[in-house]
């Protein structure tokens, strides 16, 4: 069950853009900061290291893509077998 659910959070995420993601983020960092422990403030926390997850996972991804350059994508990996 909690992985299920889990993975429907992270559907749900990933399905924001640049700009939900980023007024999202201002909006639970405001709550960390102002927030005392409390569960609404836990809550805050853990959303907000959510998102700031999937933000990082897009950097990284489109590091990725830029290593690998245009040409990476059209030309097969080819490898001498043998000789």
């Amino acid at each position: 069950m909690i992985p299920e659910a889990l993975e429907k959070i992270a559907d749900n995420v990933l399905s924001l853009d640049e700009s939900d993601l980023a007024m999202l983020l201002d909006h639970y960092k405001d709550r960390m900061a102002q927030g005392e422990p409390t569960r609404a403030w836990e809550r805050a926390v853990i959303a907000y290291f959510l998102l700031n997850g999937i933000r990082i996972k897009n950097t990284l991804k489109q590091d990725k893509l830029r290593r690998r350059g245009p040409t990476a994508e059209k030309t097969p990996h080819l490898c001498l077998v043998k000789a």
